[in-house]
């Protein structure tokens, strides 16, 4: 799992630092001006439909249904599963991209209040384009859990990679057109077009290229709607629990995005970047641990081996704990920097408060990670989709009472410290969950960890925040682009250092297996022409030396 858990990061690494520029391209071309604002409005609407609809219950149930079936080698009934899954994606997304096409109007109106007319009919114009996203972030969730369920880790990370790139041509050719900083009133309806499209067209990229590896897994989906006896009696469960938390998640979002909007007009993009930059970590340091996780704890609860259920995951939690905590300090001892790095003087500060009230919810964003799938593992839908509901729904409880509390001009800080709360009542009332399923044995060594990594977060964020604040004060005024960059640089390298440095003397036990997986990936070749896959006289997704299989 470790090796996994450190080529999924590698990956993850490669493809989080192209969404991040994909992210800074825009900031830099779009994100300041009405158009902007409009398109991130209207662009989200697909993502919120497809999450509330249908993208938490896929995401729930692929892996559960496949794993058992992927280990036991019955591949008819993995071709049927993921013929059932590819068939009702389809059938139901496909209609409802119709309906949001007709209804982009309404829809922009809807969440856009504090938008203005013409940055609305704009938007409802780009939503338009965006529609056909719909079944198409259907079928990637799809393929990327037969592949995740396979142990077919690395084309699930390679796939955002590609879509980047795609969108940041995109906004390239699209600044080549329109010209920076382009407003509602200057762009003209192909221009318009162009940026809509092409965001779309990154999304074809992102899901279809996943036919790639699913091509050399050697399925072959029978369309239908009708599911093998095995999975129709999990189906529902699942499905429920992924409809229910993905539902609070885009409510909170909904209501976050609706509060931003009530700010400046720099404020949405402010808000975008810094909600990019906490996805950062959370995507690079936390998911990995907990995907590659996940098709052994699926495993081991199938063949009803308690013991190697609770031994996969009490590290991985461990893992995420320490990785979330690094992740954490990192954010609030860079902010600074990051925000001058990416915005005039003028929006910096917003940008720096933003990223740092994000901070504190790493931790249990990292926990919602790993322990979600750990309940989905053990069949415990109704104690995970309690827990996240909870969570989740308790942001925009906050936001709206932070919003009021704190002066309009720190809405993107008040909606950021609500997440954080909110997060963190999410990981404790998971831990509470996992607990009461499997015992204190798969948590044992968290309570370690935990206090490990809370001091060494502390210890780094305060040393990178005082390196940044002294080398800022080396300069005349406000940093420049490169300035900033080596401020954040510098202050990232303290964060690092001090961080590994507090948790090695506190927690050496739990921090040395976790680098020596990262050294023992980087410092890996393979040869090349290897398989895909595994061996066939071993044990499917192992190798010789205990790791599991991880190919593109």
């Amino acid at each position: 799992m470790a090796g996994a858990a450190a080529l999924i990061a590698v990956l993850t690494v490669v493809s989080r630092l192209a969404g991040f520029g994909r992210t800074a391209v825009f900031t830099w071309t779009l994100a300041p001006t009405d158009l902007g604002g409009a398109y991130l409005v209207a662009n989200y609407v697909p993502n919120f439909i497809f999450e509330i609809v249908a993208g938490g219950a896929l995401a729930s149930l692929v892996v559960p249904l496949l794993a058992g079936a992927v280990e036991a080698g019955e591949r008819r009934a993995v071709a049927d599963t993921t013929g059932a899954l590819l068939t009702w994606t389809l059938g139901l997304l496909v209609p409802l991209a119709v309906l949001v096409a007709l209804l982009a109007d309404p829809l922009m109106g809807l969440l856009g209040h504090g938008l203005d007319a013409a940055q609305q009919e704009a938007g409802a114009r780009m939503l338009r384009v965006f529609a056909p996203q719909l079944p198409l972030y259907g079928v990637g969730i799809v393929l990327t859990g037969v592949l995740q369920a396979h142990r077919r880790f690395a084309w699930p990370v390679i796939a955002p990679l590609l879509s980047s790139v795609t969108v940041i041509l995109v906004y390239l050719g699209f600044t080549a057109a329109e010209g920076r900083l382009a407003r509602v009133a200057e762009v003209g309806r192909g221009g318009e077009l162009l940026l809509s499209g092409g965001t779309t067209l990154g999304v074809v990229v992102l899901s279809l290229s996943l036919l790639v590896p699913l091509r050399r897994l050697g399925l072959r989906p029978r369309p239908g709607f009708r599911f093998p006896a095995d999975a129709r009696a999990r189906v529902g469960g699942l499905a429920v629990a992924g409809v229910v938390t993905v539902a609070a998640q885009q409510i909170a979002l909904v209501v976050a995005l609706n509060q931003v909007t009530y700010g400046r007009t720099a404020d949405v993009g402010v808000y975008n970047l810094a909600q990019t930059i906490y996805f950062l970590p959370w995507a690079v340091l936390a998911v990995p641990v907990a995907v590659a996780a996940y098709p052994t704890l699926v495993a081991s609860r199938a063949a009803g081996d308690e013991r190697a259920y609770r031994e996969t995951l009490a590290p991985a939690v461990r893992g995420v704990v320490l990785f979330s905590l690094l992740g954490a300090a990192a954010l609030a001892g860079t902010a600074v920097p990051v925000g001058h790095f990416f915005f005039d003087p003028a929006d910096a500060g917003t940008a720096a408060a933003g990223i740092a009230g994000f901070a504190p919810g790493l931790l249990g964003y990292g926990l919602f990670a790993v322990l979600t799938r750990a309940l989905y593992a053990r069949g415990e839908t109704r104690s995970a989709t309690v827990a996240t509901a909870l969570g989740w729904l308790s942001v925009p409880a906050l936001a709206l009472l932070l919003g009021r509390l704190l002066p309009l001009a720190d809405r993107v800080l008040a909606v950021t410290l609500a997440t954080s709360a909110g997060m963190l009542l999410l990981g404790g009332l998971l831990i509470a969950a996992v607990r009461r399923s499997a015992g204190p044995a798969a948590l044992a060594g968290v309570g370690r960890a935990g206090t490990a990594g809370l001091l060494a977060a502390a210890v780094a964020a305060l040393g990178g925040a005082a390196t940044a604040r002294g080398l800022a004060g080396l300069t005349d005024g406000t940093p420049t682009t490169a300035e900033a960059l080596a401020q954040g640089m510098l202050s990232g390298v303290v964060v690092g250092a001090l961080f590994l440095a507090v948790a090695w003397l506190t927690d050496a036990r739990d921090l040395r297996p976790l680098l020596a997986a990262v050294t023992r990936r980087l410092g890996r070749r393979r040869p090349p022409g290897g398989s895909d896959g595994p061996r066939t006289d071993q044990h499917p997704g192992e190798r010789g030396d205990g790791k599991e299989t991880v190919s593109s």
